[in-house]
């Protein structure tokens, strides 16, 4: 067998088995090392917001959220229909 056909078994071998295993293996870690980031974030965060202003940055999430999926806020139509409401019993 002659050094070129060596090496092309041998470059074969680790393209073949051993490199998939180790993106597979990696790809884990990358998925393992996000999760305790985000979890770390969310701690971090948790502990810089102030109670009084939790209630309020979860309803401005919930808007953005409603938002970017296309509604409309719930808050505003309310209040377009308390004043439509009220004009009617003006009048």
């Amino acid at each position: 067998m002659s050094l070129r056909n060596s090496l092309q078994q041998t470059f074969r071998r680790l393209s073949g088995e051993l490199l998939p295993e180790a993106l597979e293996n990696a790809g884990h870690r990358i998925a393992g090392l996000r999760k305790r980031l985000d979890h770390l974030n969310c701690s971090l965060a948790e502990r810089a917001l102030p109670a009084d202003r939790k209630s309020r940055v979860s309803e401005l999430s919930l808007d953005h959220k409603a938002r970017k999926a296309g509604q409309k806020s719930a808050r505003l139509t309310s209040v377009k229909a308390a004043k439509k409401t009220e004009s009617g019993k003006e009048g």
